[in-house]
């Protein structure tokens, strides 16, 4: 009679459980495993987290920042330039001093700024907008020197070449620099997303991790009937202190960044287009009075901007929503000396002009070149300065903020690797010296 092979019975078990190590030991290295590998995980997670933060913010305060305030001074500069050479062909002002001396500082900054942005220009468009640049002030600067030849040796041509450098500036120039403008500002706007952004993947992976510690810490107290496992216990506090760390080093440089974008970077945008506005209107005042009534194009565009500024109320505009929105005491206290000086600059060029047409055209001119209170020269002047200190805050406000946030992230690099070390270092002392139990 044939015999039957003897068969193994099935095993009742899935596989999947068959694949669980059935020995304690086994299953105490299959803990500290899984233990370690998300220990490691979460650390080098919030670790390129924090870099690519912090190279975000250095970014910022570094070529991004410097592409933007460069664009800016540019454009302030080239506006004062224009401004202060159109008001030294008023008569009697071609021997200023003072104006050839703005005119000459304005072209320097102007200069200045080129070289900056040609430094920190990155893409071939950014190159080719700064190279036209670098072509286009020597020849304004040469219409300018040929206009005032022409007009010391009391030629009307040197009026004609005054505009075209003019036009130059503000057909030319100042839209490039516009352009410039507007994608710095933009790469500053999406360095600030980036910076704020929540470390999600990073605090998920820590999370994870100390989910991972505490279910491992509770089976090994069941099977070494002991309540606490100091290394595991310790690299759980560590892998909490790692997040922790994380989360606090983000609310302090997301703070900061915010600051610097609340008192920094949107001031500076708009006190910018004030000031350049200013010294468009400013040389647009001193253009109707060169041009002596065959112009009235520039006295049209004087009263648009001076709308722009303070609104048709004199209380509102551009430098009114600013006295309303930035709550910063320095910083409104400019805005408000800005708006004062705007209003007296205003009621200045009524007088200015109600002169000029009775054909006082002397007194005219006296007004607008005038330091005295009361004349639009001394109105300006005031509007001018307080302009330029609250530029200058809110560069400051971006960079000293901008520097904070980098401050809040310096040590995390070192710190978070320490730590994922300790914590891996914790966990595997902690877990084999039960593990040596059973040997």
């Amino acid at each position: 009679m044939p015999t039957i092979p003897h068969q193994r019975p099935a095993d009742p078990r899935s596989p999947l459980s068959r694949l669980r190590p059935r020995t304690t030991p086994a299953r105490l290295t299959a803990y500290l495993a899984v233990s370690l590998i998300l220990i490691v995980t979460a650390g080098a997670i919030a670790l390129t987290d924090s870099l690519n933060r912090g190279t975000v913010i250095d970014e910022a305060s570094g070529q991004r920042g410097r592409m933007a305030i460069a664009a800016f001074e540019m454009y302030r500069a080239l506006s004062d330039a224009d401004s202060a050479a159109a008001s030294a062909f008023l008569p009697g002002m071609s021997s200023e001093t003072d104006l050839s001396t703005a005119y000459e500082s304005g072209v320097s900054r102007a200069s200045t700024a080129v070289i900056t942005l040609a430094d920190e220009a990155t893409t071939p468009e950014q190159v080719d907008m700064v190279a036209r640049l670098s072509a286009t002030l020597p020849v304004y600067t040469g219409l300018i020197e040929t206009a005032r030849t022409y007009h010391r040796q009391g030629l009307p041509l040197g009026l004609a070449y005054l505009r075209n450098a003019s036009a130059l500036v503000r057909e030319d120039m100042l839209p490039i620099i516009n352009e410039l403008q507007a994608e710095a500002t933009s790469d500053l706007y999406d360095a600030k997303s980036q910076a704020t952004a929540f470390p999600w993947l990073a605090t998920l992976a820590a999370l994870t991790a100390l989910g991972a510690l505490g279910y491992s810490q509770y089976h090994l107290s069941r099977r070494t009937k002991r309540v606490v496992n100091p290394g595991m216990a310790v690299a759980t506090v560590v892998v909490i202190a790692l997040t922790g760390w994380l989360l606090v080093s983000w609310g302090s440089a997301s703070s900061h960044i915010d600051a610097g974008h609340r008192t920094g970077t949107e001031p500076l945008e708009a006190l910018s287009n004030a000031h350049i506005g200013a010294q468009q209107a400013r040389s647009n005042e001193a253009m109707t009075l060169i041009a002596q009534g065959t112009n009235t194009d520039y006295e049209a565009e004087f009263a648009t901007i001076m709308t722009n500024l303070i609104g048709e109320d004199h209380e509102s505009g551009l430098l009114g929503e600013m006295a309303v929105r930035y709550e910063d005491p320095q910083l409104k206290a400019f805005v408000e000396d800005a708006m004062s000086a705007a209003q007296d600059w205003q009621s200045a060029h009524v007088t200015l002009r109600q002169l000029d047409d009775n054909g006082e055209y002397a007194q005219a001119v006296a007004s607008a070149v005038g330091r005295d209170s009361g004349q639009a020269g001394e109105a300006f002047d005031r509007l001018n300065a307080a302009l330029t200190q609250a530029n200058e805050l809110a560069a400051q406000k971006f960079n000293d903020e901008t520097v904070a946030a980098g401050n809040a992230l310096g040590l995390t690099g070192v710190g978070f690797a320490a730590l994922t070390v300790t914590g891996m270092f914790a966990a595997a002392v902690g877990v084999q010296r039960r593990i040596s139990e059973y040997r």
